[in-house]
């Protein structure tokens, strides 16, 4: 004799978590607006790395209280000020 109802609740859990997660996903390509964790991890940089970055006029943002908020205008514009052509060597 199987096991239906314990494959069957698995596959019920596994089915939520990954709708779970899609949602997760879907989210997250619609953000608008990022805290300065969320800009840590997508760029990979120190808190000192934003704030340095923020100070010298590189990163805008917005800062409500002691929050601070990244746009994705402000994300494309600071990758665009730091984005390099590639280019071919010719020999």
């Amino acid at each position: 004799m199987t096991d239906d109802n314990g494959f069957y609740s698995t596959l019920t859990t596994t089915l939520k978590e990954l709708t779970k997660q899609v949602s997760e996903l879907k989210a997250q390509k619609n953000k608008v607006v990022y805290t300065n964790k969320e800009m840590m991890e997508l760029l990979d940089a120190s808190s000192a790395t934003l704030k340095k970055w923020r100070d010298e006029g590189e990163l805008s943002y917005s800062l409500i209280g002691a929050t601070y908020y990244y746009s994705k205008s402000d994300i494309e514009d600071f990758l665009r000020l730091h984005h390099y052509d590639a280019y071919a060597c010719s020999l």
